[in-house]
């Protein structure tokens, strides 16, 4: 009997403890890539094998492959982020602040006690009394792996001293220019490449949206040298979440801010430029499967908030996709809205895009205008051998990104890299006419500023 009588007793204090687990509050850590293309991660198709700690993580981790940011610009995208707002509405159309009434995931997750801390890119989260963190790594740190990791670490620590649960936005500076091995005097100075494989040109594959031509390709392994020291600190913070305990009560999210710093990806809404996968692993989730559902990073902020048990903010123009990842379906999750606003130059270059899955229309009001498209992604080799070329096939390429056409349409299937504008084809035309009315909805619901001027070159056409 007193055996019986103690086995109930331990079974009830289990109980009890597991109970109390379950109510502990989640921690959350937000992994970002600065730069990467979707498609650079063996994971999500490539063959070069330069991203294995990242394809482990993916084995375990739900995978939204039709995930794309709303802007593809550094601080805008992370102002959309940490807003779950379209930048028309949070304040930040390029490089300056959010709107102060504009509730963000730091103030919010702050409010309910969780220690927060960010390592690189907090200068591109303004003004800074909306993201109120209790720690910051310096910019400096988000191409040092093991540096970043050591941050890491102590605000892991810092949490747990403080018996709080955390927040923290861990921002790989790899692989934003300068590239490794590049010809900048800031890429030679750069620390360490310890576990970095460095790929030599020949050894790289030109992604099917570039010209295979050689210094574009000598350019394209300088980036793949750079996401295999991405891969490198992504390692390491996952080392250092799971040595400290945490990886079994921590929500873990990756993502890339935008695409690749080449021609037709970052700063433009060509596939390659907003395409940006989204991995997320958490307790108790349902078996990891691949998600085809079309999702923006405005989703990002709602979706996590209904994880962690928080009360979401009025006014975020994202959807928490939490339902998907429980099986369910939703309305309108066959297609997505991207935006592109002022540049890091303060240039206004605004595009607009719907994107579907073998479909593109694009709008780009600055056609016309005094100023040729030009962005920091065309700051490198790529372009620049783009634009010398005499090669027949490559000039109209480079009077598509620089001249532009106000309205696109692309067959994605026929025409993955974007190439061939068809919006005069008749055999298109009904499927142009939906897209433009289901993008003039976006606008007009979101107050748009470039609803006019959509409008009226949607008329003319």
């Amino acid at each position: 009997m007193r055996f019986l009588s103690i086995l109930a007793a331990l079974m009830l204090l289990t109980a009890e403890l597991s109970a109390a687990d379950s109510a502990k509050p989640l921690n959350l850590l937000v992994i970002t890539a600065d730069d990467m293309n979707a498609d650079s991660g063996g994971w999500n198709g490539n063959t070069l094998g330069v991203t294995p700690n990242l394809d482990a993580f993916a084995k375990s981790a739900h995978r939204f492959v039709n995930s794309h940011v709303t802007v593809p610009i550094c601080q805008p995208c992370r102002s959309a982020l940490m807003t779950g707002r379209v930048p028309h509405r949070n304040g930040a159309l390029g490089f300056n602040p959010i709107r102060r009434d504009v509730p963000t995931l730091v103030e919010i997750l702050r409010g309910q006690n969780y220690y927060t801390g960010v390592i690189a890119k907090a200068v591109h989260m303004a003004p800074a009394d909306k993201f109120p963190w209790h720690a910051v790594g310096e910019q400096a740190l988000g191409k040092h792996p093991a540096k970043f990791a050591e941050k890491f670490r102590e605000m892991l620590a810092a949490s747990a001293q403080e018996k709080k649960p955390f927040f923290i936005n861990a921002n790989i500076c790899d692989p934003h220019r300068p590239f490794i091995n590049g010809l900048s005097k800031k890429a030679k100075e750069e620390g360490p490449l310890d576990g970095v494989r460095v790929f030599k040109p020949d050894e790289v594959s030109v992604p099917a949206f570039l010209e295979d031509i050689a210094r574009v390709r000598e350019e394209v392994a300088q980036y793949y040298s750079s996401v295999s020291r991405f891969d490198v600190s992504f390692g390491m913070v996952m080392q250092e979440l799971k040595a400290a305990g945490r990886d079994g009560d921590t929500i873990v999210v990756f993502m890339s801010d935008h695409g690749m710093s080449f021609p037709f990806s970052k700063a433009t809404v060509y596939r390659n430029g907003t395409w940006s996968p989204v991995l997320i692993r958490y307790p108790g989730m349902p078996l990891a499967v691949t998600h085809a559902d079309f999702v923006s990073s405005v989703d990002v902020m709602p979706s996590l908030l209904e994880l962690l048990g928080v009360q979401a903010p009025e006014g975020m123009d994202g959807r928490s996709w939490v339902p998907l990842l429980r099986g369910e379906q939703q309305a309108d999750r066959d297609f997505v809205v991207t935006h592109v606003n002022t540049v890091s130059s303060g240039k206004s270059f605004a595009q607009r895009c719907i994107r579907t899955k073998d479909r593109a229309l694009m709008f780009h009001a600055w056609v016309g205008g005094n100023e040729k498209f030009r962005v920091e992604a065309m700051s490198g080799l790529s372009f620049a051998a783009m634009s010398a070329s005499t090669d027949e096939k490559i000039k109209p390429r480079v009077k598509q990104l620089v001249d532009g056409e106000t309205l696109m349409f692309f067959d994605t299937v026929s025409d993955p890299s974007e190439r061939k504008n068809v919006i005069n084809d008749s055999k298109y035309a009904a499927e142009v006419a939906e897209l433009s009315k289901k993008l003039l909805a976006h606008m007009q619901r979101t107050d748009d500023p470039q609803t006019k001027a959509f409008e009226a070159a949607v008329a003319k056409q």
